[in-house]
């Protein structure tokens, strides 16, 4: 008898658990009621760049139609510093609640953890991809008073005296630091890198002649070259660009198997919702899908993707892996 009475209490508490779980359950972290009611406060977007850089460039015409996909503000914060890896690692320990959003690039997440040891973050554990919004060519740039008309003659300068010629870059570890290396991996000349701050400070420098060289992304000089003020002398990708159809590529120039592109995306911390993380994206696609949005990035020189969580996730791993490769390959070093 107490034996059946002891059964019958344990299965009465069982049913009041698991009628108390089931009422208790929409307003646990990440359910739908919470989701439904995101978001109802502004976002905090970080940018790990200084202002006039691509990815601030982007971010802020995602933020502006974001603004009303949302119905909240979405506020840049520029981060900039150690060639991104300042506004990452900062990102990575954001609160993973959908209020932090981190607009990263292939310098932070897809190089700069082969070049430095301890980058503070991990790109593949400690965020969640939304989208890959838009890849961009690097194109490498000299002062439009600079005697380089070719990317072919910087390089038989560069030739003729190893190690000389300098070339700048927003920071150690960015996209265009390392497509330079590869370019002199590859082309199997020795420059020297000139690490700036950001991408303004480096094009100050450039326009002037004191480094006579870079590669930037497209969006971050077209302008420049556009006024006059810098000179293209080729474009990174295997074929020439749209933005730039009378610039040669740099395999023009006589270097075989060289070619590369940067990519710029949005991401929240690990730990993120994944209903908050979908309904990121689907907004995300839904503008850069749209006419207007599509004729905007093109005039600002971005070629859009906009491509699944899953995808960008394994796209991430893919760079990661790349940029390995071509860091022990051509002996990058911070300098």
């Amino acid at each position: 008898m107490l034996q059946d009475r002891t059964l019958r209490l344990m299965r009465g508490l069982r049913r009041l658990f698991v009628g108390i779980s089931a009422l208790l359950l929409p307003v646990m972290p990440g359910a739908s009621l919470g989701a439904d009611a995101y978001p109802d406060r502004p976002i905090r977007a970080i940018v790990p760049f200084p202002p006039g850089q691509g990815a601030d460039i982007l971010m802020r015409f995602l933020a502006e139609r974001l603004n009303s996909q949302l119905g909240q503000q979405i506020v840049v914060d520029n981060r900039p510093g150690a060639g991104g890896m300042i506004g990452t690692a900062l990102a990575s320990r954001a609160t993973p609640d959908g209020y932090t959003l981190y607009m990263g690039s292939s310098g932070p997440l897809g190089i700069s953890p082969s070049i430095y040891k301890n980058p503070g973050y991990d790109p593949v554990r400690d965020f969640f991809p939304i989208s890959n919004v838009a890849s961009v060519a690097q194109v490498l740039v000299t002062s439009s008073s600079s005697t380089f008309q070719s990317a072919g003659e910087l390089l038989a300068a560069a030739r003729k005296r190893p190690g000389e010629i300098q070339y700048a870059s927003p920071g150690n570890g960015t996209t265009s630091h390392l497509t330079m290396e590869l370019l002199a991996l590859t082309s199997r000349t020795k420059l020297s890198h000139v690490p700036y701050k950001g991408s303004p400070a480096a094009h100050l420098d450039v326009i002037a002649g004191r480094v006579p060289v870079m590669f930037d992304s497209t969006p971050g000089v077209l302008g420049h070259i556009k006024s006059g003020k810098l000179r293209a002398l080729g474009v990174s990708t295997a074929e020439r660009i749209r933005f730039l159809p009378d610039t040669p590529t740099v395999r023009e120039a006589g270097v075989q198997g060289f070619a590369t592109m940067g990519w710029i995306g949005l991401l929240a911390p690990a730990g993120t919702p994944s209903s908050i993380i979908n309904r990121l994206h689907s907004s995300v696609l839904k503008i850069i899908q749209s006419p207007e949005a599509r004729q905007r990035l093109d005039e600002l020189a971005f070629a859009p993707i906009g491509d699944t969580p899953s995808q960008f996730a394994a796209f991430i791993k893919s760079e990661v892996a790349l940029w390995a490769k071509v860091v022990k390959a051509s002996g990058a070093t911070v300098d």
